[in-house]
């Protein structure tokens, strides 16, 4: 395990990575029917995707060396660690994850308004999100990032409900 510039770039760009799709989350709990929160919206959703990306690249160069074999290694470490299950398998999860993030963000680009309004498919997204975030701080976080994680999904839930009374987001 690198320290250093390293381990930083790659816990920040993590970390970075999850408050986009927090706030992103958030504009579309409160305001998304406007066209300007829309975009503020996609624009957060592309650069936290930028920024996971880059966490996955720094991972790889500072913590693995570049080999799948490593990373799965460290994964089934860390949860045997947490969970008392030697499984690697989690890695998988993270490619799928990449691919369905790229697959949002370029649908959203490209098709606008029309993917973005179909309401299944963005609750679909943001479950897996969700499970996949919580999953990674629980496995990979230092232990206060779990009260980090708690207030901010307490916080999101607190802005949904609001906004469900008030009849505004999705």
């Amino acid at each position: 395990m690198e320290s250093g510039i390293g381990e930083l770039l790659t816990q920040w760009t993590v970390r970075l990575a999850v408050a986009c799709y927090v706030l992103r989350l958030g504009v579309d709990a409160t305001a998304c029917k406007t066209q300007r929160a829309k975009r503020v919206a996609l624009l957060l959703w592309t650069a936290g995707f930028g920024l996971f990306l880059t966490h996955v690249g720094c991972a790889f160069q500072f913590y693995h060396g570049w080999s799948h074999l490593a990373a799965y290694e460290h994964t089934a470490r860390q949860t045997a660690k947490v969970v008392g299950i030697y499984w690697g398998g989690g890695l998988y999860f993270n490619y799928l994850f990449i691919g369905i993030w790229i697959g949002d963000v370029t649908a959203w680009w490209r098709m606008g308004d029309a993917y973005i309004d179909r309401r299944q498919f963005y609750y679909a997204v943001q479950t897996i999100f969700a499970f996949m975030i919580i999953n990674a701080t629980i496995v990979f976080g230092p232990p206060f990032w779990k009260w980090v994680a708690l207030a901010g999904a307490t916080g999101l839930l607190l802005i949904w409900i609001v906004c469900r009374r008030l009849r505004v987001g999705p």
